[in-house]
C-alpha cells in the first residue's frame, strides 16, 4: 500500500466546514466524532480572523458620515438641546481607533494567527513521516509497512530491536515509502497512468486474489467450524478484511506496481551502453576477480558453481568423476569405524609416549600405603592389543569399499573399451557433478578446504590429460577421476564473455540512471523525511 495523500490548498472555514461534515460516521447513527486538537485549532484561526474585520474596516466617522442639512432653531427638539453629559461622554469613549493602535492591533492579531497556524502545522508534521511538494506519506502507513518488516525478520529469528536494527529499518521504511510516493505523483505529472485495458485487468486480478485468499483462510483454518460453506467464507472474508488484506489492498499493489514500472521503463527507455563503457566493465570484473580468486577455496567453488569467471589463477586442471556412493547403512557404518579408528590411534599414541614404571620395592611400599583408600585406576592396555583392534577396524572398512569395487571395476573396464566418459558419468555416478566438473589445484594443500584430499591426491596422480584414475577409496565411496585438462590461467578473453558484459553493463546503467532520476526529483520536490515520528 503506497497510496500518496494529495496536498491541496482551501480556506480554513471550508476546512472546518468539510471537517465537521465528515465527523458522521458511516453507520448512519446521528452521534458525532469528538473534536480533534487539529478542528480546535483551526476553528481559533478562523475566529481570530474574524474579529480582525471590524479593526481593519473601521474608518474616522468624520471622513465617512456625510454632512447633515441644518435644522431650524424653532424646529429643534427640546430633548436634544437638554442631552445628559453622560451621553456626549459615552460617545467620545466610543471614538474610531488611531492609525497606530489598528497597526498594533492587526499586528496582535497576525501574530496570534502565526502561533496557531504553527501549532496546526506541528500537530500536522506528527501525523505524517514524509512530505514532499505534491503530497506526504502518512504515519499510519508507515508504522504498517515498519510492523511487517520486523515481522518477516522476526520469522528468520532477528529481533531487530535487540540487534540494534530498529533505527535503520526505520529510516529504510520511511525512506522507501517516501521515494516511492514521489515516482507515483510523478507518474500522474508525466501522464504516465493506466490504460483502460489495464484499469479492467487489475480489478479483475485483484478480485480473483481477494477470493483467492479468502477461500485458502477459510480451508485452512475454519472449515470444520462451520456447517455450511457460505458461513465459513463470509467468516473468513472478514478475517482477512479485518487483517487489511481487502479487494482494494490488492488494487491498490497492482496500480502502484504498474504505475512505478511505468516510471521506470519512461526514466530508462533510451539507455544505452558504448562498447567503451563494456571494456572498463570487463576490466573491472578481471581485477575483482583476480583478488578473490588469490583464495583457492573461492576459485574452486566459483569453478563448480556455473559463475562466470572473468580471471584464473595458475596451477589448475579440470576433473571429473564418477562416484560409486555408500549407501546409507554403509555410510553410517562407515562414519562409526572411523571414529573408533581415530580413537584407537589417540589411544596408540599417548601409549606410545608413556614411560614405563620403575618398580622398586621402596617405591612400590609408598604408592601402597598413599592410595591404600584410593579407587583402583585401568591400567594402560598394551600395544600390541591396540595394533590387533586398528587392524581389526582397517578390515572392516576394507569390506565396506569392497562391496563398491566390483561396480567402479566394471566401469574402468568400460572406459578402457572406448566409452565416452560423460555418458559413463551420467549413467552410473551418484555425484551431482556441475556439467564443467571440478578445479583441483596441481598444488594440493590448496585444495584441502575444498575437496576431500583422497579426491584431491587421487586427481593429481593421473599423468596425462584424458587419463582415469585407479579407484580412490573417499569418505563418500569409491571415485574415479577423470583428468579432462588444464585450466588457461589469466584473464578470459573479452570476446568469451561480451554479451554477458555486456548486459550487465548496460542493467548497472538502467540502475543508475533510474536511482539519479528519483534523486534529482527528491530534491525538486524539496523532499523532507520524519523518521522520528516512526517510533
Amino acid at each position: 500500500n503506497m497510496g500518496v495523500k494529495r496536498l491541496y490548498l482551501a480556506p480554513l472555514c471550508a476546512i472546518i466546514g468539510a471537517d465537521a461534515a465528515g465527523a458522521r460516521r458511516t453507520d448512519n447513527d446521528k452521534e458525532e466524532h469528538p473534536m480533534t486538537l487539529k478542528r480546535l485549532l483551526c476553528a481559533l484561526l478562523c475566529a481570530l480572523m474574524i474579529a480582525s474585520v471590524p479593526a481593519l474596516a473601521e474608518e474616522p466617522a468624520a471622513e465617512t458620515a456625510p454632512v447633515e442639512e441644518a435644522v431650524p432653531a424653532e424646529e429643534a427638539d427640546p430633548a436634544e438641546e437638554t442631552a445628559p453629559a453622560e451621553e456626549s461622554a459615552g460617545e467620545a469613549a466610543e471614538a474610531p481607533l488611531t492609525e497606530e493602535e489598528k497597526d498594533a492591533r492587526i499586528a496582535e492579531l497576525e501574530a496570534q494567527v502565526a502561533e496557531l497556524q504553527a501549532q496546526v502545522e506541528a500537530y500536522h508534521l506528527k501525523e505524517i513521516v514524509a512530505s514532499f511538494d505534491g503530497g506526504e506519506v502518512p504515519l499510519e502507513e508507515a508504522e504498517v509497512f515498519y510492523e511487517n518488516s520486523a515481522n518477516q525478520y522476526a520469522q528468520m529469528g532477528i529481533d531487530v530491536v535487540a540487534y540494534g536494527m530498529d533505527g535503520m529499518l526505520r529510516e529504510a521504511v520511511v525512506e522507501t515509502l517516501a521515494e516511492e510516493a514521489i515516482v507515483q505523483y510523478m507518474a500522474g505529472q508525466l501522464g504516465l497512468g493506466l490504460t483502460e485495458e489495464q484499469q479492467a485487468q487489475f480489478a479483475e486480478e485483484a478480485q480473483q486474489a481477494y477470493e483467492g485468499l479468502v477461500d485458502s483462510y477459510y480451508q485452512t483454518y475454519l472449515a470444520n467450524q462451520y456447517e455450511s460453506e457460505e458461513e465459513g467464507l463470509a467468516a473468513a472474508a472478514q478475517a482477512v478484511i479485518d487483517m487489511g488484506y481487502d479487494y482494494d489492498y490488492y488494487l491498490e499493489a497492482l496500480t502502484d506496481n504498474q504505475l512505478v514500472s511505468n516510471v521506470y521503463d519512461y526514466v530508462t527507455k533510451d539507455v544505452t551502453v558504448s562498447e567503451e563503457e563494456i571494456e572498463a566493465a570487463y576490466d573491472g570484473y578481471v581485477a575483482d576477480d583476480e583478488a578473490t580468486y588469490a583464495d583457492p577455496y573461492q576459485f574452486e567453488n566459483a569453478f563448480s558453481s556455473d559463475t562466470t569467471i572473468y580471471y584464473t589463477p595458475e596451477g589448475y586442471r579440470n576433473v571429473k568423476h564418477i562416484l560409486f556412493k555408500f549407501s546409507d547403512e554403509q555410510a553410517a557404518s562407515y562414519d562409526e569405524l572411523t571414529t573408533r579408528l581415530a580413537d584407537l590411534e589417540a589411544e596408540q599414541i599417548a601409549a606410545a609416549a608413556t614411560p614405563a614404571p620403575e618398580a622398586t620395592e621402596a617405591a612400590e611400599t609408598a604408592e601402597t600405603e598413599a592410595t591404600a583408600e584410593a579407587e583402583p585406576t585401568e591400567a594402560p592396555r598394551a600395544a600390541s592389543e591396540i595394533e590387533a583392534d586398528i587392524a581389526e577396524v582397517n578390515a572392516e572398512i576394507d569390506a565396506l569399499y569392497a562391496e563398491l569395487m566390483p561396480e567402479a571395476e566394471a566401469a574402468i573396464e568400460r572406459f578402457n573399451a572406448g566409452e565416452d566418459i560423460d555418458a559413463l558419468i551420467a549413467e552410473l555416478s551418484d555425484d551431482n557433478m556441475p556439467e564443467t566438473g571440478y578445479a583441483v589445484s596441481e598444488t594440493a594443500e590448496a585444495s584441502t578446504q575444498a575437496w576431500d584430499p583422497a579426491f584431491t591426491e587421487g586427481a593429481l596422480s593421473i599423468e596425462e590429460v584424458g587419463g582415469l584414475s585407479a579407484p580412490v577409496r573417499g569418505v563418500y565411496g569409491i571415485h574415479l577421476i577423470y583428468y579432462a585438462g588444464d585450466i588457461a590461467a589469466g584473464a578470459t578473453p573479452l570476446e568469451t564473455v561480451h554479451d554477458e558484459v555486456e548486459e550487465l553493463t548496460l542493467q548497472n546503467k538502467v540502475s543508475q540512471t533510474y536511482a539519479d532520476q528519483v534523486s534529482a526529483w527528491k530534491e525538486e520536490l524539496n523532499l523532507v523525511t520524519y523518521p522520528e515520528n516512526l517510533a
